[in-house]
């Protein structure tokens, strides 16, 4: 869904909300991440980096994922076969401060290194006026296409 970048992704969709509603949500709960954190204490977070652990050095359950797996490697031009090897022991260094820290810097939304890109897609019976409060933030709206892709450096596609 990120082809291949460090991203995460939330898609939600909705008939009785709009997106700018939608989006006012996605935000809060992001917001909230910090109190959740903040009251982690840190057995529930080794058991939560456990799990984490334990779901990377799991067998694949068949060669087809195993396949593709080693094929999106390939593709990537990476050649990491064991990558969830490597990620599992990268996994038991992370700290809770050191999730906290990474909060405060890439997803918080006071960040100044903080990037998003939002996509809204409005029904035919939405509210259009309502998308007009989004252009008081200080976001930016692409309405040339080729233009951004011309006069932006991006990650070669991989399709």
């Amino acid at each position: 869904m990120t082809y291949r970048m460090l991203a995460y992704c939330f898609r939600v969709m909705s008939s009785k909300y709009s997106p700018v509603y939608l989006q006012s949500r996605i935000d809060n709960f992001i917001d909230g991440l910090s109190a959740l954190l903040d009251g982690l204490d840190e057995e529930t977070f080794e058991h939560h980096r456990s799990g984490l652990i334990a779901d990377k050095l799991e067998k694949d359950p068949s060669l087809s994922y195993q396949t593709g797996d080693y094929w999106s490697q390939i593709i990537d031009k990476r050649y990491m076969f064991d990558m969830s090897k490597l990620e599992a022991e990268e996994l038991r260094t992370v700290r809770k401060d050191d999730v906290i820290t990474w909060y405060n810097t890439y997803i918080r939304s006071s960040s100044p290194k903080r990037r998003r890109l939002a996509v809204h897609v409005y029904g035919c019976n939405s509210d259009i006026a309502e998308a007009a409060k989004l252009q008081e933030q200080s976001w930016t709206t692409i309405d040339d296409v080729k233009s951004l892709k011309v006069s932006s450096q991006f990650h070669s596609s991989l399709c």
